[in-house]
């Protein structure tokens, strides 16, 4: 009980980011429209979903800090499949002359694909960027290391610091008067 009471605090709910997850999604369905009605309809929702699911999974795979690939992922399917439904309710006209000329094949398929490349990027981001984090971890750790030995090899175990003592008060009567 006390586990779900932190998660509605936190906003993480055992390593999902659900509430910035769910932020980020809303943000990018947002931008989305704004774009689609500032353009006059002329930048399609398609390429509007594509960049936003982009940054969305950016966005989200760098403040994760467990399950960052899980999270992309997430961020990713639920933003396309937002954006997709906006591209057939919002955005209709435009996908009406596409239905209309026989397309609707292509326009499905090249929906798709641009989906599939959506997730592979959530997770090889999600992936790569828990990869570099664990190798910078385990280079920092073999520096400390060789600087410890070093510093036993010349036989100063502790580095030297700077004490910094408060400055002695004098009495009243002696400070000169500002």
């Amino acid at each position: 009980m006390e586990a779900t009471t932190n998660a509605w605090k936190t906003g993480v709910w055992r390593g999902w980011y659900w509430r910035f997850d769910l932020l980020t999604v809303v943000a990018v369905a947002a931008l989305e429209c704004i774009v689609y009605y500032a353009s006059g309809g002329k930048y399609s929702f398609f390429f509007s979903a594509e960049l936003g699911t982009l940054i969305a999974v950016i966005a989200v795979v760098q403040r994760a800090k467990e399950k960052r690939s899980l999270n992309g992922l997430a961020v990713a399917a639920v933003s396309y499949l937002l954006g997709f439904l906006f591209q057939y309710t919002l955005g209709y006209a435009e996908t009406r002359v596409i239905i209309a000329h026989g397309e609707e094949r292509a326009f499905l398929l090249q929906n798709a694909m641009t989906f599939a490349i959506a997730l592979i990027f959530a997770w090889v981001y999600g992936w790569s960027t828990d990869w570099s984090e664990r190798r910078r971890a385990q280079l920092a750790a073999e520096r400390a290391q060789k600087e410890a030995e070093t510093r036993r090899a010349e036989g100063d175990e502790r580095p030297r610091v700077r004490i910094h003592r408060k400055k002695k008060r004098r009495g009243r009567g002696r400070r000169p008067k500002s």
